[in-house]
């Protein structure tokens, strides 16, 4: 059994995208013979981090999950990078997977140069790459996806699902939308509306998780029409209740996609969403700013998707499908070659 650590476990965020593309990594690592012996969360200084490095120093391969990390030169995402420069890493491969990769400074490169694969999750982020440092760079559509569509149909969808946005001024605009209307429900893709902070050291992130707890009851009898999920399957089961949401969300978008829930998106922190929405061929249609976005929902009867939407999301699902699972059987090479 080969054994694997990885870098940027995004649970921590209690993100249902992140649980769902973490459980999608261990599963395909596990089913390839790679065992995972050790978990860096996300923000965590994992390079202070001694258990992580000694499970590292004695393993055949680190993975870093990339998600949205990597963009304008974050210190988070150099940090992730650093990985290939440590001693504990000695001369094991370092994968770079799932990753956004947008305007980063060209010091990044010599990190880059040393990944034995790189996989990006929109073909954006696989062309700055490639203009970085040239060479093989793979493109996997975002990992929350690589389960393909999700089968069966719901049997009524009446409600207006309004989620979240990383952005606190669309997150409030969102919220009023969500208390304005009959038949809209708040549909955080988190468990709470405050985020974990699981870097933390204790007590501090005692201390927050409790005031986390609170803040979630005093919102929910504040804004009794809001949903809060505690799994991802109970997240998908609300969201498939929608004939429209809408989010300044990724992974959301990601969710309406394998379950068929139209959906109208804002803008978010990077290009993820419109390149997501690029590489399926979707176009900007269903992209709004938060100007327009009232207007937009003045006239929610007509959002539903085209047939043409449905044939690309299809085949976009299904080649995805089809692509995650080659990336795996890559990164189980690399680790049986470099071990062997």
């Amino acid at each position: 059994m080969l054994r694997a650590v990885i870098l940027n476990d995004t649970r921590g965020d209690n993100h249902f995208g992140c649980f769902r593309v973490m459980r999608i990594i261990e599963e395909n690592l596990a089913s390839r013979g790679i065992s995972v012996c050790a978990r860096s969360l996300v923000r965590n200084e994992w390079e202070k981090d001694r258990n992580f490095l000694s499970t590292m120093a004695t393993s055949d391969l680190v993975v870093i999950n990339g998600e949205g990390t990597l963009h304008h030169g974050a210190k988070a995402g150099e940090r992730l990078l650093k990985v290939v420069n440590h001693p504990a890493r000695g001369h094991k491969p370092v994968v770079l997977i799932n990753a956004l990769y947008q305007e980063n400074p060209a010091t990044w490169n010599e990190y880059l140069e040393k990944m034995a694969l790189i996989a990006t999750r929109d073909s954006w982020s696989a062309e700055s790459v490639r203009q970085q440092i040239g060479g093989q760079v793979d493109f996997v559509p975002d990992l929350s996806l690589a389960e393909g569509l999700l089968i069966g149909r719901p049997d009524k969808r009446d409600l207006l699902m309004i989620g979240d946005s990383v952005s606190r001024e669309i997150s409030k605009e969102l919220l009023a939308i969500a208390m304005s209307r009959p038949d809209a429900r708040l549909l955080p893709i988190t468990r709470t509306i405050k985020a974990s902070k699981p870097h933390l050291p204790e007590p501090l992130k005692a201390m927050r998780e409790a005031y986390i707890q609170i803040h979630s009851r005093g919102f929910a009898r504040r804004y009794r029409n809001v949903l809060f999920n505690k799994t991802e399957s109970e997240f998908i089961e609300d969201l498939k209740r929608a004939y429209l949401h809408v989010t300044g969300r990724f992974h959301s978008i990601c969710f309406c996609l394998f379950t068929q829930t139209p959906f109208v998106a804002l803008d978010s922190n990077s290009w993820k969403i419109e390149a997501l929405l690029n590489d399926l061929e979707l176009g900007r249609s269903r992209l709004v700013n938060l100007s327009a976005l009232r207007e937009r929902l003045l006239d929610t009867g007509n959002q539903a998707y085209s047939d043409e939407e449905i044939r690309k999301i299809e085949k976009g699902l299904a080649d995805c499908k089809i692509r995650a699972s080659q990336l795996f059987d890559k990164v189980r090479d690399i680790a049986e070659k470099t071990k062997g």
